[in-house]
């Protein structure tokens, strides 16, 4: 007489395993070193074929990857590395493994806010509008930022907290660890939920307001990518927050423009010394010999890595006060917030930066 021993099989979403691999910065060959399998495994579970796994399998890679079996089942999906949903504001030097790791994280907190949402409502007291910078503007990034401005009746002179501004709108600004310097933030636009803008925590404060200006003007211009729109993104941000009507009345007041000028203006428009050079030579008030010179008294200063006079820093709210309503309106614990999620603590703890008091959770800041 034989016997015959049912395997019990669980049907794995591959791209959780995709996204949980990423997060931990992984290479498919490390998670097959690290489950002791095959990298080819491993690809064809990413990539959709079989992914009937053995209970041993999955219990392999949710120790691996360190996440709960319910992360890697859940009916979730990516957005993809090539999306034109990603807008990016990066330097040159990054690499693959840390955008891959930037997009996971991304991904994993507008999954999250998805799960989130549905007991919510986001005021808006201002709308975002979707502009047309060619058909509408001529193809001026410039005119874009000036419209908005006007649109959203701000007064003349100095934006005072962008952040909030920006959050008026109904966009969501989530402070990310994207665990390098080399990309400052990425926005998303996508339907069924609010725009999104994803900043990286240690890009310096001084560079917080331009950076969240840049990512609003992707979002109002830019819904269709084109080779050009970083640069309509950063005239966008130089004219949202320093209109040239007004601060080109301050260079002008100046006989030949020297450091200790923009460390002047640096309070009063609440911007870099860096993004104040660089405006007033697109201005055409330094020629490009004296912008060399500037750009290299800085360097020797320390200046290009931290400023003088720092700027305050803007802090974001409304991501705080969806998890406040949460924990103390729906009396979320840490295991309601667990099991919606579907991580594990220190997880949690990361992404939502939160100190645990007795049973319920304490939220620091965002």
């Amino acid at each position: 007489m034989y016997l015959q021993f049912a395997v019990l099989k669980m049907k794995i979403n591959p791209e959780m395993i995709v996204l949980s691999r990423k997060m931990r910065g992984m290479t498919q060959a490390e998670l097959s070193r690290a489950i002791g399998q095959g990298q080819a495994r491993i690809s064809k579970l990413e990539g959709g074929i079989n992914t009937d796994v053995s209970e041993a399998l999955l219990d392999m890679l949710c120790s691996a990857l360190n996440v709960p079996i319910e992360f890697l089942t859940q009916e979730e999906e990516l957005l993809s590395v090539g999306s034109s949903a990603f807008y990016y504001r990066k330097k040159s030097d990054l690499s693959a493994l840390d955008r891959d790791k930037i997009h996971a994280v991304v991904n994993l907190y507008r999954i999250y806010l998805k799960k989130l949402l549905p007991s919510v409502e986001i005021e808006s007291k201002r709308v975002l509008p979707v502009f047309d910078i060619n058909e509408d503007f001529g193809g001026s990034a410039q005119k874009a930022a000036q419209a908005l401005r006007s649109f959203w009746m701000l007064p003349d002179g100095p934006i005072k907290n962008i952040t909030s501004i920006i959050e008026s709108a109904g966009i969501i600004i989530i402070p990310c660890e994207f665990g390098t310097r080399s990309m400052d933030a990425t926005a998303i636009r996508i339907t069924e939920m609010p725009p999104m803008i994803f900043i990286n925590k240690d890009i310096p404060v001084d560079r917080w307001r331009f950076t969240l200006a840049h990512e609003l003007g992707h979002l109002v211009m830019h819904d269709i990518p084109n080779p050009n729109m970083e640069e309509e993104a950063d005239c966008f941000a130089a004219e949202f927050l320093m209109p040239e009507i007004e601060i080109r009345a301050q260079f002008q007041c100046m006989s030949s423009i020297r450091l200790e000028h923009l460390a002047t203006l640096k309070p009063y428009w609440r911007v870099s010394m860096a993004a104040l050079l660089v405006r007033a030579s697109d201005l055409g008030f330094i020629n490009p010999v004296q912008k060399s010179r500037l750009w290299a008294r800085m360097s020797q200063l320390g200046w290009r890595t931290k400023e003088p006079h720092p700027i305050p820093k803007e802090q974001p709210t409304t991501l705080k006060k969806i998890i406040e309503y949460f924990a103390e309106s729906l009396e979320y614990s840490i295991d309601d917030f667990q099991k919606l999620f579907r991580v594990y603590k220190d997880d949690f703890k990361q992404l939502y930066d939160v100190v645990f008091g007795s049973e319920r959770p304490i939220l620091r800041a965002v």
